[in-house]
């Protein structure tokens, strides 16, 4: 049964129409009101934190100042339906993750639509990616991301395994976003329940994020991809999320080809609730953290 807080909050996201504020953003490609494009102060008091540039973009990692490091490195792509940068909620989900596991996190701020396309957004986090596997041992390295990033997360790893690149020991994918054409019919039997996400401000942002190439190719839907000799997946999802029914797809496509996934679904949780704080947040987040301590 959901917690009394979360009906709370579902409520208030109906109220306020928080799918129709999200839809205009996504559409126009502008930086929303809670962007946050690098860690606040209150994360920096918390974190050892790093600033450096691949490309032009800035990029973040996150040290525990006050815990030992557990030798876990996490490459860590936002979600913002790829034209969005970090919210507050990214990095402080970011920094509880590092301060209470001692693992290592790096978060780019990836190139976005509508002044780019995946293609900037892949070379950058490859470059990265190849960066971190030369100075971690693969079996430390774990690729996150939630939304848009979660797919891109996914289609990082489909990318490598085409390249013969090593995997990184875990695939994390938290409310992941895994197909852009949105044309999964099981969409629209969550749609009326939604209360983050709207289908039309998806659809124009992944075309946007798209430029000239076809929408299902795997890069951009990763659920077109292959899942075979990939790191372990884990794949958190609510039921009032649309994106649920591809999670559910790739749960029956993994199983299929006897791909084993870590598949944990919570029912009447909406887009990205781990974030947040209340009971069912929490609960998720003491799972993922059970993963990389």
């Amino acid at each position: 049964m959901a917690s009394a807080k979360s009906k709370l909050i579902n409520l208030l996201l109906s109220i306020i129409n928080k799918k129709r504020f999200l839809r205009k953003q996504f559409a126009s490609g502008r930086s929303g009101l809670f962007s946050c494009p690098k860690p606040p102060s209150k994360i920096k008091r918390s974190c050892h934190v790093r600033e450096f540039q691949i490309n032009n973009r800035h990029v973040f990692t996150l040290r525990p100042k006050n815990k030992k490091e557990n030798g876990k490195h996490i490459l860590y792509l936002h979600g913002g339906a790829y034209v969005q940068t970090f919210v507050i909620f990214h990095w402080e989900f970011l920094a509880e993750l590092v301060n209470k596991t001692g693992c290592i996190v790096t978060a780019p701020d990836y190139p976005l639509a509508p002044d780019h396309t995946y293609k900037e957004s892949f070379t950058l986090a490859s470059v990265l990616y190849h960066q971190l596997i030369a100075a971690e041992d693969n079996r430390h390295l774990i690729l996150m991301g939630d939304s848009s990033g979660g797919g891109f997360a996914l289609a990082l790893a489909q990318k490598l395994k085409q390249e013969h690149v090593v995997q990184p020991c875990q695939i994390i994918l938290l409310s992941p976003w895994l197909d852009i054409t949105l044309s999964n019919p099981g969409i629209h039997e969550v749609n009326g329940f939604e209360p983050f996400l709207g289908i039309e401000g998806l659809r124009q942002a992944g075309k946007k994020y798209a430029g000239d190439e076809s929408p299902d190719h795997y890069l951009l839907s990763p659920i077109y991809g292959s899942f075979e000799g990939l790191g372990k997946i884990s794949v958190f999802i609510g039921t009032k999320d649309i994106l649920v029914a591809d999670t559910r797809k790739l749960k029956a496509l993994a199983d299929q080809k006897e791909i084993d996934i870590n598949y944990q679904e919570y029912e009447n949780m909406f887009h990205d609730w781990m974030f947040l704080n209340f009971p069912e947040s929490k609960k998720a987040k003491e799972e993922i953290i059970g993963l990389i301590t």
